[in-house]
């Protein structure tokens, strides 16, 4: 293989393999770092390559070994309710982390906009938190076979393993997601009419318009901050405290595309202060997840 075409097959791969990176490590910052690193050990290392045919799972390879080594140095990404208890409703929130152990969103614009549904739902947040709780080699494994289509022996060779390990390790991996019932309703245009409901009752202050869209099960997110709330019957005393605390604020919500789902910027006095990541369930609002880190923001404004 030439180096003008590794040079090609690297730039037409670039945008799968930061996705890939994303799944890996569920943050939006490393992944770009990521496969920046990984574009540099495929060029010290062409000489190994040979065959051009092989060009996309020898990529993957040294992508998923950058990650592996970069979730050696670290501890696992989640959003605050997988890492932390939930707080009362009424309870004030706590004051954000000083370390970053927060799942990031990405924009759609990380996404072909033609891509499938199955592509948006491998980004999505719920299954990319769920990915952050099986160990990296369960992880690569899911990713490489599910996601990005290798062969058993293509993974395998990824993997530095066994055929045999590498399939075991994807069993544990498919079960742990299964049981973990991440998958998300798939986009409706009541869905579009939801959100935009909820954009209205933002920005009109109301309240009751805002309780009335929200699951019985419903759980608000506010990285940085660990706090995070769960449930109706806590839901209502939190979002009373919050929309009390706006009053007299200009409150501006845009819809946006977040991880191939739902989605606003949320504005205070006109700057945006943060970016929500939405789910909806049985035509309700069930997850929110209220992003207020500056480097997340930035990302989609």
């Amino acid at each position: 293989m030439t180096d003008a075409e590794l040079s090609a097959t690297i730039e037409q791969l670039r945008p799968q393999l930061r996705l890939h990176c994303y799944r890996m490590l569920g943050s939006a910052h490393d992944s770009d770092d990521m496969v920046q690193e990984a574009i540099l050990r495929a060029w010290r290392a062409r000489a190994t390559l040979g065959d051009a045919a092989r060009a996309r799972p020898w990529l993957y390879r040294i992508a998923t070994n950058v990650c592996f080594d970069e979730l050696a140095r670290r501890g696992r990404r989640g959003l605050a309710s997988d890492l932390f208890a939930p707080a009362a409703g009424d309870a004030p929130a706590r004051a954000p982390l000083e370390d970053d152990p927060w799942l990031e969103p990405i924009p759609d614009t990380w996404l072909d906009p033609q891509a499938q549904y199955e592509l948006r739902e491998s980004v999505a947040l719920a299954f990319v938190a769920a990915l952050q709780v099986l160990s990296p080699p369960q992880r690569a494994a899911l990713l490489l076979r599910d996601v990005v289509g290798l062969s058993a022996d293509e993974t395998a060779d990824a993997l530095e393993q066994s055929v045999s390990a590498t399939n075991s390790a994807l069993h544990r991996a498919r079960v742990a997601i299964e049981d973990s019932s991440v998958r998300r309703e798939p986009a409706t245009p009541a869905h579009a009419e939801l959100l935009a409901r909820y954009v209205r009752a933002l920005e009109q202050h109301d309240i009751d318009a805002m309780l009335a869209l929200v699951h019985e099960d419903m759980h608000t997110t506010m990285p940085p901050s660990p706090t995070w709330i769960r449930g109706y019957a806590e839901t209502v005393p939190f979002y009373r405290a919050m929309f009390a605390r706006w009053v007299g604020q200009d409150i501006r919500a845009v819809p946006i595309g977040v991880n191939g789902g739902l989605g606003c910027t949320f504005a205070r006095g006109g700057k945006v202060t943060a970016v929500e990541a939405i789910e909806v369930r049985d035509g309700k609002l069930y997850r929110i997840h209220h992003f207020m880190q500056p480097g997340v923001i930035a990302l989609f404004v």
